[in-house]
Order: structure tokens, then sequence, then C-alpha cells
């Protein structure tokens, strides 16, 4: 896996897929400012939210069929 290194003010989402789940996770550089918010915010709506994670693997089947 290539190193990542974020500057301040910068955050970044980790997902961790499998075929049964998706496990998420933050990281970010320097205070919780917007772009940390925003991971925060989809991370929990990808945790919590059954419809909006199924609308993006929906997407993702789409776009791996080259049906964009």
């Amino acid at each position: 896996m290539k190193e990542v290194t974020l500057k301040d003010q910068q955050a970044a989402l980790i997902l961790t897929g499998t075929a049964d789940s998706i496990q998420v996770e933050m990281a970010y550089e320097g205070q919780v400012g917007l772009a940390a918010g925003l991971c925060e915010v989809i991370a929990r709506r990808l945790i919590e939210d059954e419809a909006f994670r199924d609308s993006l693997l929906e997407q993702v089947k789409k776009n791996s069929a080259g049906e964009y």
C-alpha cells in the first residue's frame, strides 16, 4: 500500500471493503476543519445509512460494468 502524508487541513477516508462489509476509518492532519468534518459526515452515513450505502454500492457495480 502506498503511504500518504496529509497536509494541514487535509483529511481522508480509508475504506476496507469485502463482499460482506465495509470498514471506515478517517485520518486528518491539523485541527478538525472542513475536510475532516466532511469526512466524518460521509463516514457516519456509510456506517449508519443502509440506503446511502446500498446506493453507493449499486453505483460501484454500474461503474465496473462500464455503465457510467
